[in-house]
């Protein structure tokens, strides 16, 4: 049996697809930092972390005989949402009901996702985890939405900071909504969405829980997504009529090159 537990759970096969779905639904239109960023396994349960390619001598210089290095390396976090869910309702998917009630669970593959992207744009102190935020401060643009021409010259900005430092495209805009949605209604005879669409070979990318934004390069081999355990659903326990599942996860973020990425403040 594995740590899922799936095998022991009162739900049919039919109530698990649903359930697998529905959260893949959800994922897909979540988790914007995976669009961009190089995504490195699922590697198991086991796999616990990842290491810096370094050593830390600092304590071992004192010593006139042997001297001794420990190797850096960088944690994974695991993370964990239950929910709970009526098994008369899931049972209905054997029937052939197609409109579950699956609020709960969408709730909860909601509040993983969001931890996933807080951790790859603002950081995880306790994982050892810096952000997009925290590694692109030093050239951060504060961008006027004024006009559209304020907007137009803070991204040309931040494009002429990737071609001063050899950072190659392609070259994306992660978008927060207010961001987003003030490109996409902005226009004064030529709709600024195209002209921004213009400047980014890589794409423009929605990012639900971002403010600001940032602008990166997608050439890939900058920010890295170490994953143990990739989002998966697995059961608790049963209490009379209802089912407590689970969505968990393990994972790390690490950015190689900080001068990839630009954040954008509005």
């Amino acid at each position: 049996m594995d740590i899922l537990k799936r095998s022991i759970s009162p739900l049919s096969e039919a109530a698990w697809n649903e359930i697998d779905e529905q959260a893949v639904k959800v994922l897909k239109s979540r988790l914007s930092g995976r669009k961009f960023v190089d995504v490195e396994g699922p590697f198991g349960w086991d796999h616990a972390v990842v290491p810096a390619g370094r050593l830390d001598v600092s304590r071992g210089e004192g010593s006139d005989e042997v001297h001794w290095g420990v190797h850096i390396v960088q944690p994974l976090v695991e993370t964990r949402v239950s929910c709970e869910m009526d098994v008369w309702e899931l049972d209905n998917a054997a029937r052939g009901a197609k409109d579950l009630e699956l609020d709960p669970l969408i709730k909860a593959v909601e509040k993983i996702a969001s931890f996933e992207e807080n951790a790859i744009y603002n950081g995880f102190e306790p994982g050892c985890i810096e952000g997009l935020a925290q590694a692109g401060a030093s050239q951060q643009i504060s961008i006027s939405t004024e006009h559209p021409r304020d907007i137009m010259a803070g991204l040309s900005e931040g494009l002429v900071f990737f071609r001063k430092n050899s950072i190659e495209g392609p070259y994306a805009l992660v978008a927060g909504p207010q961001l987003w949605q003030i490109i996409d209604v902005f226009g004064d005879g030529y709709p600024l969405k195209k002209r921004v669409s213009s400047l980014f070979d890589g794409g423009m990318i929605l990012a639900p829980e971002l403010e600001g934004g940032f602008l990166v390069s997608a050439r890939g081999g900058d920010f890295e997504l170490t994953l143990g355990q990739d989002l998966s659903i697995g059961y608790e326990c049963t209490s009379g009529s209802k089912v407590q599942l689970f969505i968990a996860e393990s994972f790390t973020f690490r950015v190689l090159e900080p001068n990839a990425v630009v954040p954008l403040v509005l």
